[in-house]
């Protein structure tokens, strides 16, 4: 019976352990947009910029240049759900207002769902509208 009070403490106390951390590094939403910035970033300059031929300098000067309009642009389109030990931040990312009204439609709109736990992000869902 001793040995079964030792384990129940053990396991309360690895639970309320695991508890604390994963309250003390939920990641705030300044650490998502840096992160959603970072990655949105690489995905142009890999898939997008080599597309533009010879302005592909260009498009990733760009990119490099304007990295504080991203992550504010990445700001304004995500909501997050704080659930104390963990986010779940959900980003809807569209060109609308930024093209004019005849490229809209051929340019697609993309919705992601992250989860921030342990200091880290997790994208689960990322699809194309």
């Amino acid at each position: 019976m001793k040995n079964l009070h030792g384990l129940a403490f053990i396991l309360g106390a690895s639970l309320l352990g695991i508890g604390v951390a994963t309250f003390v590094t939920n990641p705030d939403q300044a650490s998502y947009e840096t992160y959603a910035t970072r990655r949105l970033t690489a995905h142009l300059q890999d898939q997008v910029c080599p597309q533009a031929g010879i302005l592909e300098d260009v498009c990733n000067s760009a990119l490099r240049d304007n990295q504080p309009q991203i992550r504010q642009f990445i700001a304004d389109n995500t909501e997050r759900q704080n659930y104390l030990f963990w986010s779940i931040y959900e980003t809807d990312l569209s060109a609308g207002e930024l093209v004019p009204a005849v490229i809209r439609t051929v340019i697609p709109e993309y919705h992601f769902k992250t989860i921030g736990v342990f200091s880290s992000f997790y994208t689960y869902q990322a699809e194309r509208r």
